[in-house]
């Protein structure tokens, strides 16, 4: 169903979703409007000595790619329902039913909170130098960069 005029976003039992004025009065009780937070990404500076000199790194903590396999592997290994996994947690059956489908990525915290629970390991650290050197790791081809290639190889 198309929403008419100026759609409200909120978060609906884990889910944030974009809906019109008619169904936001429908559920609003259990619904909280939605501001926009930044990435899943804890970003720490730190300075570490290197060689007599100061270099900032910048730490950032993400989510392995097959985390979804990861929770459900463990939770069965434990026997918890998920169920009991969600009641462990403070969270609806349906979030961690999603997690493990891979349909919905936990937040840092609830990361946090899932290793704790179940013993594993689903957060990594990826560290970057900041500095401006580009790096094979982070490197992107911009569209000057394709245009070029092309004109080279005629």
């Amino acid at each position: 169903m198309p929403i008419s005029g100026k759609g409200i976003t909120v978060v609906y039992e884990g889910s944030v979703l974009t809906i019109c004025n008619t169904c936001y009065s429908k559920i609003k009780k259990h619904a909280k409007i939605y501001e926009e937070k930044p990435s899943p990404k804890l970003n720490i500076q730190k300075n570490i000595p290197s060689n007599n000199t100061q270099k900032s790194q910048e730490i950032e903590i993400e989510i392995v790619d097959d985390y979804f396999k990861i929770i459900k592997e463990a939770r069965e290994r434990m026997g918890l329902s998920t169920k009991q996994l969600a009641e462990k947690m403070k969270v609806s059956e349906n979030i961690i039913k999603r997690f493990e489908q891979g349909k919905l990525k936990p937040t840092i915290d609830q990361a946090k909170a899932l290793e704790k629970i179940l013993s594993i390991r689903i957060l990594i650290t990826v560290s970057q130098e900041n500095e401006n050197s580009k790096s094979s790791k982070n490197f992107e081809l911009t569209l000057g960069d394709i245009v070029n290639f092309r004109e080279d190889k005629k």
